[in-house]
């Protein structure tokens, strides 16, 4: 481990044997001078990955979502993963949140992140009127589809006109997007909002690359899950600081949406209705 003057971790943070070997003490082992055993080690390392696994797929044990694009080419499906129309390192298990880029003459973006570099000045050359005019990009969102029994129930799948609702299927190794309607092959950028991945192949000899508030649940909840492997059930002081750490994650990295409403139940007429539920969903 990386320490600092004051013996708090420096920049690298911790690695993973240093988590390993905290939570083993919490259950007895390596203490009185001696290190875990090698086997100890590799047994926690595995652990560690497994459940970095788990937590993924958990909003609110990850610390972000990241947005990220690609050009559609006209066609009905796009695959998400290692090597795919959207070449990311592992498929996301759903998709959070989906927008269409009509581009409108402006360079596509790079990586899809909401950044003032994505776009240069000359792309909101507006014209004469200084409102509207070529060159300025807009962004329509994509209501989901979450069954794929109901993307199933579409009458014209091939439909071809302006997107409004996409459907994920997170299949393995490559997880198939459908926007629908099919947006052109031409002046439109898809955008995707996921999980941002967690290390899930990390060594003994690994940095822990996340937030300092993960430190502490991941040595208490490891020491928890490692305790069965040494005969004993997880002690009180584990499973209380294993809740009380992830408790800290979850206030940490909630976020929640703006509550949508079905249009039918909200529009204007309706005495209930108030500013705000113009945010619909169908």
């Amino acid at each position: 481990m990386s320490e600092s003057l004051n013996g708090a971790p420096g920049s690298q943070g911790y690695l993973v044997s240093d988590l390993i070997g905290m939570a083993l003490e919490t259950l007895g082992v390596g203490v009185g001078g001696q290190n875990a055993d090698a086997q100890g080690v590799l047994s926690g390392v595995r652990h560690l990955n497994s459940m970095l696994g788990q937590w993924q797929r958990r909003r609110w044990l990850v610390p972000n979502l990241v947005d990220r694009a690609f050009l559609p080419t006209g066609t009905s499906v796009y695959y998400i993963g290692p090597g795919g129309d959207l070449d990311i390192p592992v498929r996301p298990s759903r998709i959070a949140s989906a927008y269409c880029r009509l581009l409108g003459g402006a360079s596509p973006s790079s990586v899809g992140d909401f950044q003032p570099t994505d776009f240069a000045a000359s792309d909101f050359d507006t014209g004469n009127d200084g409102l509207n005019g070529p060159g300025q990009p807009i962004d329509y969102p994509l209501s989901e589809i979450e069954a794929y029994e109901d993307y199933s129930g579409l009458g014209l799948k091939g439909l071809r006109a302006w997107p409004s609702f996409f459907h994920y299927n997170p299949c393995f190794p490559l997880g198939e997007f459908r926007p629908w309607p099919i947006p052109a092959g031409t002046g439109w950028e898809i955008h995707l909002l996921f999980a941002e991945p967690l290390p899930n192949n990390l060594t003994a000899s690994s940095p822990i690359n996340l937030p300092p508030e993960y430190w502490d649940a991941i040595m208490w909840s490891l020491a928890v899950r490692l305790a069965p492997s040494y005969g004993q059930p997880a002690p009180a002081e584990a499973l209380g600081g294993m809740r009380s750490a992830l408790a800290t994650l979850r206030a940490s990295n909630s976020q929640i949406a703006t509550l949508g409403m079905p249009s039918i139940l909200s529009p204007r007429s309706n005495p209930f209705w108030w500013p705000g539920m113009e945010i619909q969903k169908l």
